[in-house]
């Protein structure tokens, strides 16, 4: 299954559909391997069979066809589009972003173009990019992982011990470090051995953000750093 989002000039959604992917498969490809800056938009040009001035009639510029990428890629794998977080329960949250998890790899391991640009997804930082296309998407990401950790807290399958931003970017540090772990491993493992993975590393992700087993109490004086004040107690909602 190819491109299929409208993005870029209009006129772009005018070429074939096997066109379109040809050219949103070459981009994928080069930006994850040189990144933004290093991309070259005449090996793109070469690789997608078209010349190198007709990107300049379907994309306004390199940012642009980049997002038209990042846009695609987002749409397909990003859970904001496949789950209602207002409709979750206590029993369904873990199941469903476990299940969210699942698909995303199955679609990375059919389609190099999803993979490719999953990469470029995971590769981006704010801290360490100026590049303002992977910025964006990093907004994004982290907007989507907000809300859904204040979800998660409101039903309780989510910790709320400490700050939530600090719970956001210890979220989107541990994906991004194994999505990628996993995506440069993918055709190694094979789809067996890259699914079953894939389920012991979503139970350790799990296992950072859920509150502390029965018994534990996270505010015990011996486990805190030196020095350290502890945080004011917050209860789980009914609790």
């Amino acid at each position: 299954m190819g491109y299929t989002h409208d993005m870029a000039l209009p006129r772009f959604s005018k070429l074939s559909a096997d066109r379109r992917h040809r050219v949103i498969a070459a981009a994928a490809a080069e930006f994850a391997a040189r990144g933004f800056k290093g991309a070259v938009l005449s090996t793109i040009a070469d690789k997608s069979g078209m010349g190198k001035t007709s990107f300049y009639y379907y994309f306004a510029d390199k940012a642009d066809l980049c997002e038209t990428v990042l846009d695609e890629a987002w749409r397909r794998l990003s859970a904001s589009a496949r789950v209602e977080l207002e409709k979750l329960t206590a029993e369904t949250f873990w199941p469903t972003f476990e299940k969210v998890a699942r698909e995303n790899l199955e679609m990375c391991s059919r389609e190099p173009w999803l993979l490719a640009a999953s990469k470029l997804l995971n590769r981006a930082s704010p801290q360490q990019s100026d590049d303002t296309v992977l910025d964006a998407y990093q907004e994004k990401r982290r907007a989507w992982e907000a809300a859904y950790i204040s979800r998660g807290q409101e039903l309780g399958a989510i910790r709320d011990d400490v700050p939530t931003d600090l719970l956001v970017t210890i979220s989107l540090s541990a994906r991004q470090a194994s999505n990628l772990w996993m995506l440069d491993r993918i055709e190694g493992l094979g789809s067996e051995g890259s699914s079953h993975l894939a389920l012991h590393v979503f139970e350790i992700y799990r296992s950072l953000l859920s509150p502390p087993a029965a018994g534990i109490d996270p505010h015990d004086a011996d486990g805190a750093a030196p020095g350290a004040e502890p945080p004011p107690r917050r209860h789980a909602p009914g609790a």
